[in-house]
């Protein structure tokens, strides 16, 4: 069967599906509120990507522009960012547990890195569960070390990637 998928940025209207989404996929103490997702929402809209079959919603992902080289707590609730910073931490990449292992996640963050790319970032970070380190891994994302954070009472990893940038040479 061949499903197909539907990537775009998400609209306001459907931020209380993509709160319900993340839900599920994330333990009550480390899942999102919908104040958060209305933030990263308003102030980083083209970096708030979701994934859908048909009128359902199977995926998202997003996060927040920032220059701190790592995704601490103060990142999760407060929201504290940087909207001209040169970073980005991915806060969220879910998928509907239905809908794992088609490779929606992998695509939702392709599109993050792309957005990245092209708001002309230097680097990505964030902050992952132990089982999920080789997914990142195969997304050219670099492993530092357990994280600090102890956010929802997990044990977090501390990954970044680097961002290439295009240099014009001239003769």
């Amino acid at each position: 069967m061949n499903e197909v998928i539907e990537l775009r940025p998400i609209q306001e209207q459907e931020l209380e599906s993509a709160i319900a989404l993340e839900q599920r996929c994330y333990p009550p103490e480390a899942a999102a509120e919908l104040a958060g997702f209305v933030h990263r929402f308003r102030k980083y809209g083209p970096f708030f990507w979701s994934a859908w079959s048909g009128e359902r919603l199977i995926g998202i992902a997003n996060g927040i522009r920032t220059d701190q080289t790592s995704c601490g707590d103060e990142m999760k609730g407060e929201q504290t960012d940087d909207g001209s910073g040169s970073g980005f931490c991915v806060l969220t990449v879910a998928v509907d547990p239905e809908w794992r292992g088609r490779g929606i996640g992998a695509r939702l963050l392709r599109m993050l890195v792309s957005q990245c790319e092209a708001y002309g970032l230097e680097r990505i970070i964030l902050m992952c569960e132990k089982h999920l380190i080789p997914f990142y891994e195969a997304e050219k994302f670099s492993l530092h070390g357990v994280s600090s954070s102890a956010h929802g009472g997990i044990e977090w990893y501390e990954m970044s990637r680097s961002l290439h940038k295009m240099e014009h040479l001239t003769e």
